[in-house]
């Protein structure tokens, strides 16, 4: 009698500590890197040509990682489920002249509103900082549809 309670005390232990471990492990939950916006190999072209032609005059960073990268979004998006779209946000370094960037952003924002994925964006939103004045923040938006 006294080995089968031991063995059902650890077979209690187990059946109680398994299913913990497995579903409460942080590695598995919290500790997960958050998702990033990975853009296309055709937008990414397009992205490092409108940053070369920048940087021949000026050095600068031309980001996409604040964008919405959840694949249920782009699920939802595909199958009509949304209320409201996104904003798709390219952000560049600090910019000194912002009449050059601005005449490049126009060149550029037709071409990357065609190499964007799928129709799941609002509009196009171009952010960066003037290095004169540290205060002023400078936000340029197109509108896609």
């Amino acid at each position: 009698m006294k080995p089968l309670k031991n063995i059902l005390g650890a077979l209690l232990i187990i059946g109680v500590l398994f299913p913990m471990l497995l579903f409460l492990n942080p590695f598995a939950w919290g500790m997960r890197r958050a998702p990033e916006y990975v853009p296309s190999k055709e937008l990414e072209k397009v992205l490092e040509a409108m940053k070369k032609e920048i940087n021949t005059y000026e050095q600068v960073d031309v980001d996409t990682y604040n964008n919405t990268a959840n694949l249920w979004y782009l699920r939802d998006c595909q199958n009509k489920r949304l209320d409201s779209l996104e904003n798709f946000e390219i952000q560049f370094s600090e910019v000194k002249n912002d009449a050059f960037v601005k005449e490049k952003i126009k060149k550029y924002a037709p071409l990357i509103e065609k190499q964007l994925e799928c129709n799941c964006y609002d509009s196009l939103i171009f952010k960066y900082e003037l290095k004169e004045n540290e205060m002023q923040k400078v936000v340029l938006g197109f509108k896609i549809k």
